[in-house]
This record gives C-alpha cells, sequence and structure tokens, in this order.
C-alpha cells in the first residue's frame, strides 16, 4: 500500500464485477468505527465505458454472534473528500477527515448492521475519479457489495440498502436505479439519500454568481469528473489562468485546503471559455450527473435541512418532485434549522427507522401520494 493508494497487482487479470482482488484485515476490533472485524479491499468494476477497473473500500461487521441469515449490509456511500488518491475513506484519517461520517458509520455499525464501503473509482486506485458520474460510482458501489459477499460469505445477509450524504446521497439514488439490474442475486431494500446533490445543470452559473470557494470547489471537482466522461472537457482549455494555478492540488490534496486555497485566492471568475462552451459543458452535467433521470423500482428515503447552503432546500424539493413524476416512491422529511452537516446526525434516528422497516420487507410512507410532495 502506498502513502497516495493502494498498489495494484500487475497486470491484473480481467474479472467479473464484484470479483476480490485482494482484502486485508486491519485491526481485529475498530475503536474509531465500533466494528468487531474491519478490511481494506480491492475489487473488480466496470467504468462507464465498460473497463475493467481495480476499485478500493472498506468492509466493517458489528459486534456479536452473526445471526441466522448474515448481518444486513448498509453500502455506505460518502460524500465528497476530493479527487485525489489520498482522499479515499479506507486510507484517509477519518472517512477523509470527516468526522459526521465517523459518526454516522459508527451509529450504523451498532445497529447491528454489516457496513460495506467503496472509495469510488480513482480515489485510492490509478486513474481520475469520476465526481458525480452517478451512474460510474454507482456501479463501484454496487460491485463492492458481491466483493464484500465473496470475502465475508455468511456473515453477510443478501439484504442490503444504500445511504449516502452530498455526493452520496447522488450515488444512492443512482445506486437505487441500478442494483436490480446489476446485482439481482442480493435482496436490494431500497435507498437513503441525505441532502443529495443534484441538478448539476445549474452548478456552473451558481459557481459563477456566488464566488463561493465551496461552489467554486464542487464545480472544479465536478468538471474534472466529467473528463473523464467527455475528453473534450479539459481543466486547463476551461479554466482562467488564475483557476489553472490550482490544478496541480487536485492530484495533490482533499476537501478542506482546496477550499481554504480558494478562498485565500478570492477569485471571482474562474472561466476562460465562450458561452456555448459552458452552455454545453452544463448540459453534460446535467446528462451524466442528475439522479432524476431513470426511476427506481425501490423505495426511497430522502432528507434535507431547511438551512443547507451547499444543497439548498428549494433543489431538494424540485428533485422530490421531478422523482415523484417518474413514479418512485420516496419518503421526503424536511428537518427545520439544520445545515448540509448537521441532517446528518439530526435525521438518522429516522434514517435508522426507516432502514430497520425495509429490511423487514415493511413499507414504507409515500410522500409522492400527496397532493404537493415537495412540502
Amino acid at each position: 500500500m502506498a502513502r497516495d493508494g493502494y498498489v495494484i497487482p500487475s497486470p491484473v487479470r480481467e474479472a467479473k464485477q464484484g470479483t476480490l482482488i485482494a482484502a486485508r484485515a486491519m485491526m481485529r476490533s475498530d475503536r474509531l468505527l465500533g466494528s468487531a472485524r474491519r478490511w481494506q479491499v480491492l475489487y473488480h468494476s466496470r467504468d462507464i465505458a465498460g473497463h475493467d477497473i481495480a476499485v478500493s473500500g472498506f468492509v466493517l461487521l458489528p459486534h456479536g454472534r452473526t445471526p441466522r441469515g448474515g448481518w444486513p449490509v448498509i453500502a455506505w456511500v460518502h460524500g465528497t473528500t476530493g479527487v485525489a488518491g489520498p482522499c479515499a475513506p479506507s486510507l484517509a484519517p477519518e472517512l477523509g477527515h470527516d468526522p459526521s461520517a465517523v459518526s454516522e458509520v459508527r451509529q450504523l455499525v451498532a445497529h447491528h448492521w454489516a457496513v460495506v464501503a467503496t472509495d469510488y473509482p480513482g480515489l485510492g486506485t490509478p486513474g481520475i475519479h469520476p465526481y458525480l458520474i452517478g451512474e460510474a460510482n454507482a456501479r463501484a458501489v454496487i460491485d463492492a457489495v458481491t466483493a464484500a459477499h465473496q470475502l465475508a460469505g455468511s456473515h453477510l445477509s443478501a439484504r442490503w440498502v444504500s445511504v449516502g450524504h452530498s455526493q452520496g446521497g447522488q450515488t444512492a439514488l443512482f445506486t437505487a436505479q441500478e442494483a436490480r439490474n446489476r446485482a439481482p442475486q442480493w435482496d436490494y431494500r431500497g435507498a437513503v439519500a441525505l441532502a443529495p446533490a443534484s441538478h448539476l445543470d445549474a452548478l456552473i452559473p451558481l459557481a459563477e454568481a456566488t464566488h463561493d470557494p465551496t461552489d467554486q470547489a464542487y464545480l472544479i471537482y465536478a468538471l474534472a469528473g466529467l473528463g473523464t466522461v467527455d475528453p473534450a472537457v479539459q481543466l486547463s482549455q476551461v479554466l482562467n489562468g488564475d483557476a489553472r494555478a490550482l490544478i496541480q492540488d487536485l492530484t495533490d490534496g482533499c476537501l478542506d485546503p482546496f477550499v481554504s486555497d480558494l478562498q485565500t485566492r478570492g477569485l471571482s471568475q474562474i472561466f476562460d471559455a465562450d458561452p456555448m462552451t459552458l452552455e454545453r459543458i452544463s448540459s453534460e452535467l446535467g446528462h451524466y450527473d442528475n439522479p432524476d433521470q431513470r426511476p427506481s423500482d425501490t423505495p426511497v428515503l430522502i432528507t434535507q435541512g431547511t438551512e443547507d447552503t451547499d444543497v439548498p432546500i428549494g433543489a431538494t424539493d424540485a428533485l422530490v418532485s421531478s422523482l415523484c413524476r417518474l413514479g418512485d416512491h420516496i419518503e421526503y422529511r424536511r428537518y427545520p434549522g439544520l445545515d448540509h452537516e448537521g441532517v446528518v446526525a439530526g435525521s438518522l434516528p429516522d434514517v435508522a427507522i426507516w432502514i430497520t422497516h425495509r429490511l423487514a420487507g415493511q413499507n414504507t410512507p409515500n410522500t409522492c401520494l400527496a397532493a404537493n410532495p415537495s412540502t
């Protein structure tokens, strides 16, 4: 294992998606996350073009005797940590320098659920992370569950749910659209999306209007991710000179120092591209990143804080309305006074109840049946 990522065996013989490449047992009892067993894993997946790739992640088992049928599985889908190798949650301290993520995962394990987490392609493994490319990252989530079953066998139940926040929430929604088709051998029960990223076609005008360093960071990451599926999108060609100076930071650092660098520079504009080019890129961001283009055939829980400035509540209201029009079964919960990070802890009791009901095969409320589902 290298400092900035995993050393991938060379050559890696092509194998079926979800096939385990390697697993490394960590400390038997994990104090940080509260698990009884913890492994780092490498497994086979496919990029959006169908090429075999190695992806990393981790697997946690809770304390206690394995129940009959195995521990139910939570595919924990992480939020934005960065796009560089060292930002992989299986490698970085505190799951990517994110204390709220540590608390969330600890509580999932405390409910006696196994946790399976992908780092996503390009985080911890070679290549560029396809940030917000929903289908590519959802494949990695689903294939991680298959790899975990190969690793832990009868310790894991076939029943599973995907749970994610922010970028992870967006990916959890994409996972709900693909899970039963990609891995029908497992019993997928639904998705939980906390403050999910959406309306990514509006990211360019948002960042240009607000000049907010966090919005700018998300946008630059999104452009780097888009470049993995459209080679015509090159940061060196669409960013202006001041912003191009930050490109090296993408491969060296993670989210917090990148935002701090943007804040220090105080860039009012970051683009050097004509309006038609920016319009085309915005359209592609919507095409690859927006999670409301296909229906899912399993229930979904969406939670949102009313004071969220990273993912505004109006965006999630509109997302829910759009998913309802597709015919999805959505339970939508809004949390007054909570911001983007606060909704993780604030909604977790409701999230745990919802997951428990779905794992037991129980029905959950459907907000889409209301006259105005986004309220």
